[in-house]
This record gives structure tokens, sequence and C-alpha cells, in this order.
């Protein structure tokens, strides 16, 4: 005969045995099979299904980058900073006609002529050289217009540059290339028979335009001639004449001038003079870049 202990403690056992065969060992999931290690998670990837690996996408910032024909990337200092040393110059971000077109037809660098390489003051800052050195012919672009000159104007009261300076898309000496200059807008050519390195564009709105130091002898239009808005007016080249009549050959540009009736405030008259062109020629550089002239 078995003492009661054996008996409760057989009893026990039965139980658990028996609780067992009732529940089963969960089976392994699905998602992760027996036996093995699940790997880790991969983070999600931002970039869509399909996609290679490849240059970095450009910043938002970049879709407002604007190349030239050779892919270099367009830049201008504000308005009015010029060179060290170099004129006072003259903060007028007037955008004074923003349908022209631009006044060349292929890409141009706007710099000073007199205070970079090649220009009688190179010196000023360092600049010794000839007007072909390679930065002369990179952005960004600087304004010229009230560089120091003896020239009296209303803009610049200590005297200046009456305008602003554009080199063309490559050094004419060395190119050999032709580089043409053309009407910002429809209007008349006016005053050529009487100017040795100037041609005057007239407007219908009464914005007077002058091209200076172009092929005179190669112009492609004549005086009176009514042009349009595009068409070509001659050749950038380096015509220029000082006060003898004698002819004193430039740098290789275009000088550029904008004429307006302008008033500094409401309180004083309107005169018809030479305005700042820079932010002009901007807008208008950009527009050409964009495809919209």
């Amino acid at each position: 005969m078995r003492c009661p202990e054996h008996l409760i403690a057989a009893g026990a056992l039965a139980l658990i045995l028996a609780a067992c065969e009732e529940q089963p060992m969960a089976p392994p999931s699905p998602e992760e099979p027996a036996g093995e290690t699940p790997p880790p998670e991969e983070p999600a990837s931002d970039e869509p299904e399909g996609e290679e690996h490849g240059a970095e996408e450009p910043e938002d910032d970049d879709a407002d980058y604007l190349a030239d024909q050779e892919g270099r990337i367009f830049s201008y200092l504000p308005v009015g900073d010029l060179l060290p040393d170099s004129g006072p110059g003259n903060v007028d971000a007037t955008i004074y006609q923003p349908d022209i077109a631009f006044p060349l037809e292929d890409a141009a660098f706007l710099n000073s002529q007199v205070y970079r390489y090649g220009g009688g003051q190179g010196s000023v800052n360092g600049m010794e050289g000839g007007q072909c050195e390679p930065s002369n012919y990179d952005y960004p672009w600087q304004d010229t217009f009230c560089e120091s000159r003896a020239r009296q104007q209303i803009m610049c009261p200590d005297g200046g540059h009456e305008g602003v300076d554009l080199r063309a898309a490559s050094c004419i000496p060395e190119s050999g290339v032709s580089h043409w200059a053309v009407a910002v807008d429809d209007g008349r050519i006016v005053g050529l028979a009487e100017s040795k390195y100037t041609v005057k564009l007239q407007t219908a709105d009464g914005t007077l335009y002058r091209y200076l130091h172009l092929k005179m002898d190669e112009l492609a239009v004549s005086d009176g001639e009514t042009v349009v808005k595009g068409q070509r007016i001659g050749k950038v080249w380096n015509d220029f004449f000082n006060a003898s009549g004698e002819r004193v050959p430039t740098t290789y540009h275009l000088h550029f001038e904008m004429y307006q009736n302008y008033a500094p405030d409401e309180t004083t008259d309107p005169v018809f003079d030479q305005v700042n062109p820079y932010m002009t020629l901007v807008n208008a550089y950009e527009r050409k870049l964009r495809g919209e002239e």
C-alpha cells in the first residue's frame, strides 16, 4: 500500500502532464522562420524604388542658376559696388525698361575697361596685364557706372563714367571672332552722320540708347534707318577718338548708355540724362539666358 504523500505527488504530476498536452507549443510565426534570427530592419529610403544611386540632386536654390552657352553660371555684384578706388558708383536698382533685349548676341562680361587688366589704371588694384586676361572674361559682373572720369553727369556729382562696359564672349584680338551688338528695342538710328564712334537708337517712348566703340566702317545700319528689337547694329570693336580727333583705340568692348527723363524726387523737374543701366541689363541678360527674349 502506497503512502498518501506518494499518491499526492503522482496526482500532481499527472495534472501537469495533462495541461501540457492540452496546450501544445505555438508554431513559428510565418514572418520569422523557426530556428533563424530575423534580419535587422532596413531604414526607410526617401528614394523612389527602381532608381539607381547617382549624382546628388541639386538643391532647390540651384533651380535659379542661369548658365550661358559655355555652361558658366551667371552672377553679378550689387549695383554701385565698383572696384576699390575706382569711383563712388551710383546705387540705383531701377529696372528702367524691363522688356528690352540684351544689347549683345552672345555671352557678355560687364566689368571695368580702365581699372582691370588691359586698362590704364589696372595697377590700382594689382591688375597689370593684357586685356585678354581670362578673369576679364568671367563672372561675376561688376558695375562701372560713375567710375572716376572727367566727364560731368548729374548722377555722378564728382564726374564719372556715363554708362557701363560690356566685354564680348571672347577676347577679339586673340579669338578673331565677330561679336554683334543688336538693337535692344524697336526704334530709329539717329545722329550717325556726325558721329565717329557712337551709334544712337531712339525709341518711340523717348528712351535713347548709345552704343560706343563698334566697328564703324562695317555697321549693319545706316542713319535714319528703322530697326526692330534684336536686329544687328554692328560688331564690337575698339574705335575711339580723342578730343583732337585723333584715333586712340580703346579695349575691345561695347560701352552702353541709356537716357531717360529722370527726377530724384517729385519736387524736382526731370532732366533727360544718362541713368544707370546696370540692373536693366542684369534683367535683360537673365531673360536672355532663360530664352525669354
